[in-house]
């Protein structure tokens, strides 16, 4: 009887929006862990940004900021994480103030916060599945 092969398409973490990454990468998985990669480098830098502009209550930095780590969650395959930062965009267009974007302040860096984590071990994962897939 024969066993049948291995699975050679690595499996991404079930909140991740694995369709979306292979619609912008395919399977190049080498250049995946490269924009992990470059991610992480950046996520503490971005989302300390994001604080510094609330604890300022400066609208239009807390603005910018969100904007800025906005794409790098797509790039990583978080849409639903992209569009709550797109949806955080658009309330500090529209409010006055920051109290009033308090809960889903705190809301949103909670999940940058874990998506951070996410993406990390993705990562590592990316790393070691490569390593296996092109040195076997």
């Amino acid at each position: 009887m024969m066993q049948p092969e291995p699975a050679k398409n690595f499996i991404f973490s079930e909140k991740i929006d694995s369709d979306y990454l292979f619609s912008l990468y395919a399977d190049d998985y080498p250049y995946i862990e490269e924009v992990y990669s470059i991610t992480l480098s950046h996520f503490n830098d971005d989302l300390e940004s994001i604080r510094l502009a609330w604890s300022s209550g400066d609208l239009e930095d807390l603005k910018r900021a969100t904007h800025k780590i906005k794409p790098a969650m797509g790039f990583a395959g978080l849409t639903a994480i992209q569009e709550q930062c797109r949806q955080f965009e658009d309330l500090c267009q529209k409010a006055g103030s920051t109290a009033l974007l308090s809960e889903t302040y705190h809301q949103l860096i909670t999940t940058l916060a874990e998506s951070k984590e996410l993406i990390s071990s993705e990562y590592e994962r990316l790393k070691a599945y490569n390593l296996n897939t092109l040195c076997p």
